[in-house]
């Protein structure tokens, strides 16, 4: 006679989560994918600048490098360089 009262168990997802399921992973994808092109981008740069530095030796170049170097570890953590200047003539 007496039942117990069932818990509220969620049907299956309505088309409206499916939804908003699919654009928060659309979203995440996209975010990932501006990273690596920002990232390869920032990278060709730094290639360009350090072919430019290997040639002139400008201080200014080596300040750049320097900064281009910690953009590139902030946008991919795995990202190292070292670059080990050699003191320039005077």
């Amino acid at each position: 006679m007496f039942h117990k009262p069932v818990p509220q168990i969620k049907a299956s997802p309505n088309a409206l989560e499916v939804s908003e399921v699919r654009f928060r992973r659309f979203l995440k994808d996209l975010d990932g994918y501006e990273r690596h092109l920002l990232f390869e981008r920032t990278l060709d740069a730094f290639l360009d600048l350090y072919s430019s530095y290997q040639k002139r030796h400008d201080r200014t170049l080596k300040m750049r490098l320097v900064m281009l170097v910690f953009e590139l570890h902030r946008l991919n953590p795995a990202f190292e360089c070292d670059l080990s200047f050699a003191d320039e003539a005077a």
